[in-house]
């Protein structure tokens, strides 16, 4: 077997993935045992076992999977309430105002604390702390990101978040030698920066040498706009670049006999230092297997190092499969081992520097293109240029970062001016990716891609690879095309149901329709999970991601029912990112920030805002929107913002729904005189006692109700209004169901939940 651990990767894969969603610890054991001795059978018989041993490691990666998703969290009966945990604190990472640490308690998992304000616990400290404790969520709504399978990778079942009076350090914790060693040695390669640089760039050589990232989020875009993001993110670039200085060093010094184990051990060493990141393991597993196999005359096979190094990772953690960067470290690096000699055989014009580097980046890109999207929703147009420009310039930034941490270590003194060699490498850097961020069009944003279209596109790619003859490659190729083309046509062609999705953004509310023949909307987008930190923006974490999974780049519309930040925080975002045709927002009795930072917004991109009053009708593919409110002769004086709040009634043949924002019952004694008569109602104010008037609701009459709501402070949704709309009609609510997906044909709606009970 060429690939052993390619076959056995794979079947270790394909267990990890069955063990996720199918899991039977006792039938997996009992499986196992049975191909553990049939395998031993038939050695004994002298016969081939390879596939059973494939079959075998399949049931591996289902119970190792089915165990690390099912096991359970302790924390779980003392979720939401205030408690006092003790625990060693590991993992310090300070930002502006709030500072982020692991806490581990004895014989408990560990738990992720958010900080704010006080003196921040150093590395090894034992804490008290006292606050209230959440577990993280799992994703609520299509497309959204699994904040608790994110934490789970890295042991944390837990979140607490604090103020630093509720934090007291109580004593210094007993880190073994490794431990200290390893602290020591970051803390102080991170002041030696500090102390000899200016701030900004010190946070960069952190970052790209250390993996910690402390590179400002404006930074960091124009990195992803470059196509450069790789550059920041602690890899294998810098595995290499650093294996290779390692060795020209000895070479300098003749030192050949121990080069292989100074190499490992700096690269263990390296790995440890920068967090063991898959791709820094990945690539310090290959580059040790490739270093022993030239050393001591074998062959080295980079297919079977690279399986190896996913083996070893998976073994230990299969939740990693799920891991972003795991996932773009291998696929890049398979990609490279695959694509590299023919790019470059073709580039054969060019200088043979500039076309390694443009092979190598071609290569990566074609392997990861359908991961970027997926994940990041966007594809860089000038990575090209980018990468042949500023990858040199990063390499210089690597070696020169490496050499300060190995000497500052004895000889900081030195270091000081190793580090000052480096300030106009970073400086140029920086000025250049900010340079190139600035061309139009330096990336595009895009639809998260479908399953199927992500097979079809692999499946091209080894069609191409193949040893098939021409004729049979354009054959395959055509039909796979067809196939796209075909469910294209069914997807975005076809008339379909009317589609409105309630989704689940924390306290606040967003809903997104798309009519039968694909026209798209928006009404409000607002809200904040309890899990979201400071620097949370609803619409960038939240609903465009949702948007982009939906494959939409343009709205054809975007109602916003008030200016309150739970309904208009993530709408700034979405005008900013996508095309929106127009908005339409109810007259305004008063102009709060959001309402004049909405307008301004609309402005710079020339999108229509149309003021809606009492009467006024809205069309949009045949779905007929009622505005019922505000009467502009008759704007209510009391809570102004939320009682003139737009409510209309939309309807499509006979389904009705009426929205109702947050309007209190000032407004609902207006509009009980009008026809609110719906099918589904979206409940006011979150479920607040300030709204949903008994008259209000018999009048309205609703089948089903939505509560669109999260976890929060105000007691909502309230009691007993909830009780009461349980009397009347079945209640639906985001922070128990995620989103919520109605679909209808105009005479009956099929609900579905993307959260199952």
């Amino acid at each position: 077997m060429e690939f052993p651990f390619l076959y056995l990767t794979v079947a270790l894969s394909l267990g990890i993935i069955i063990g996720r969603y199918v899991f039977h610890p006792f039938a997996f054991l009992l499986l196992l045992a049975i191909s553990v001795a049939i395998s031993l059978w038939r050695y004994l018989k002298n016969k081939n076992v390879s596939l059973l041993l494939l079959i075998s490691f399949i049931f591996v990666g289902a119970i190792l999977s089915g165990n690390a998703f099912n096991s359970p969290n302790p924390y779980l009966k003392f979720e939401d309430k205030f408690i006092t945990i003790n625990g060693k604190v590991y993992e310090v990472k300070e930002y502006e105002g709030y500072a982020k640490y692991i806490v581990k308690p004895p014989k408990l998992p560990k738990v992720l604390v958010t900080q704010y304000g006080g003196k921040y616990p150093s590395e090894g400290d034992i804490v008290s702390i006292r606050g209230i404790i959440s577990i993280p969520q799992k994703a609520t709504n299509p497309g959204g990101f699994d904040y608790k399978l994110f934490l789970k990778k890295k042991g944390i079942y837990a979140v607490m978040r604090v103020q630093g009076y509720a934090v007291d350090i109580v004593g210094k914790g007993n880190l073994n030698f490794i431990e200290k060693v390893i602290y020591a040695a970051k803390q102080k390669t991170e002041v030696n920066y500090i102390n000899s640089m200016p701030e900004r760039d010190a946070k960069f050589v952190i970052s790209i040498f250390l993996g910690d990232k402390l590179v400002d989020d404006e930074t960091l875009g124009q990195f992803r706009t470059a196509g450069i993001s790789h550059i920041i993110s602690v890899s294998g670039m810098h595995v290499a670049i650093i294996t290779g200085f390692i060795l020209y060093m000895l070479s300098l010094f003749n030192i050949r006999r121990y080069k292989v184990p100074i190499i490992i051990i700096v690269l263990t060493f390296y790995a440890i230092l920068t967090g063991a990141n898959p791709p820094v393991i990945r690539a310090a597993l290959m580059a040790s297997i490739a270093l022993i196999g030239t050393t001591y005359g074998k062959k080295h096979n980079s297919i079977n190092s690279l399986s190896f190094a996913a083996f070893v990772i998976l073994i230990f953690n299969p939740l990693m499969l799920w891991d972003v960067g795991f996932q773009l470290s291998f696929v890049a690096t398979l990609a490279i081992l695959y694509f590299y000699k023919p790019i470059r055989e073709k580039l054969s014009m060019l200088n043979p520097k500039i076309r390694d580097l443009v092979a190598l980046t071609l290569s990566a890109q074609i392997g990861t293109i359908p991961f970027t999207m997926y994940y990041y929703h966007y594809i860089s147009i000038i990575s090209l240029l980018s990468n042949i420009v500023i990858v040199p310039l990063a390499n210089i930034a690597v070696v020169l970062g490496f050499l300060s941490a190995m000497i500052g270590l004895i000889f900081p003194p030195l270091s000081y001016f190793i580090n000052y060699i480096n300030i106009p490498v970073v400086e140029a850097i920086l000025y250049i990716t900010k340079l190139f961020n600035s061309f139009p069009y330096a990336s595009i944003n895009t639809i998260v891609p479908p399953l199927y279209v992500i097979v079809l596109y692999y499946g091209i790619l080894t069609v191409l690879l193949s040893s098939f003859d021409k004729k049979t490659k354009k054959i395959s190729i055509a039909i796979a095309l067809t196939f796209v083309i075909a469910i294209f046509f069914y997807n975005y062609l076809l008339p379909k149901d009317l589609e409105v999705t309630f989704l689940d953004v924390g306290q606040g509310d967003s809903t997104f329709v798309r009519t039968p023949h694909g026209k798209t909307f928006l009404i409000d987008g607002g809200g904040k999970p309890l899990f979201a930190t400071s620097s949370f923006d609803v619409g960038e974490d939240l609903v465009l991601p949702f948007l982009y999974y939906k494959g939409v780049m343009k709205l054809d519309g975007v109602f916003i029912s008030h200016t309150d930040i739970d309904h208009i925080g993530g709408i700034i975002t979405v005008l900013q990112q996508i095309k929106v045709d127009k908005v339409f927002i109810g007259v305004q009795k008063v102009t709060d920030e959001n309402f004049k930072k909405m307008i301004k917004v609309a402005k710079e991109k020339n999108i229509p805002v149309i003021f809606l009053k009492k009467g006024d009708k809205v069309e949009i593919d045949n779905i007929e929107i009622y505005v019922l409110h505000p009467d502009p002769q008759n704007l209510i004086e009391e809570n102004p913002i939320n009682n003139n709040a737009l409510v209309f009634k939309m309807k499509y043949k006979e389904m009705e729904f009426l929205f109702t924002g947050d309007i209190e019952k000032p407004a609902e004694e207006v509009l009980k005189n009008l026809d609110i008569k719906t099918d589904i109602l979206k409940v006011a104010h979150h479920g607040s006692n300030t709204s949903s008037t008994q008259e209000f609701i018999e009048k309205a009459n609703p089948k089903v109700c939505i509560v669109q709501v999260g976890k929060n402070s105000y007691g909502l949704p309230d009691e007993r209004v909830l009780k009461y709309l349980q009397e009347k009609a079945k209640v639906y609510r985001t922070d128990k169901n995620g989103a919520i997906i109605v679909k209808t044909n105009g005479e009956r709606a099929y609900i579905t939940t993307f959260l199952k009970e």
